[in-house]
């Protein structure tokens, strides 16, 4: 497999489940996307929903662990997968993309701490 290849999904397909282990992230090239945990009786719990130009997936990859969250397509989406070895190249080549990437990041991880702490 390549380090970065092209995916389409269907509205109401799942992209990835909570608990996967898998070394790759998302960059949403059109389309909506419902990214979400599951509480303790089994409920959606919603952490965001992205849209083009977004990002997701980066938790999993970053720390080397299971995906903390689920992500389906909410409208038919395109979206460029990218591997932890394409992601290692555009961290070298595009050094502004990273900085911007983790403060994308980062406001994700405190709204989800808002939302968590809320429920």
């Amino acid at each position: 497999m390549g380090s970065l290849t092209k995916e389409t999904y269907r509205a109401g397909d799942f992209i990835f489940f909570e608990g996967d282990v898998e070394s790759h992230f998302y960059i949403i090239e059109s389309g909506e996307v419902l990214i979400f945990m599951k509480d303790k009786k089994g409920q959606k719990l919603e952490v965001a929903r992205l849209k083009d130009g977004e990002t997701f997936g980066e938790f999993a990859l970053i720390s080397q662990g299971a995906r903390t969250a689920s992500a389906q397509a909410i409208t038919p989406v395109t979206a460029m997968k990218i591997s932890a070895e394409g992601y290692e190249m555009m961290l070298n080549e595009l050094p502004l993309w990273a900085s911007s990437m983790l403060r994308s990041f980062s406001e994700r991880l405190k709204q989800m701490n808002i939302k968590v702490k809320g429920s």
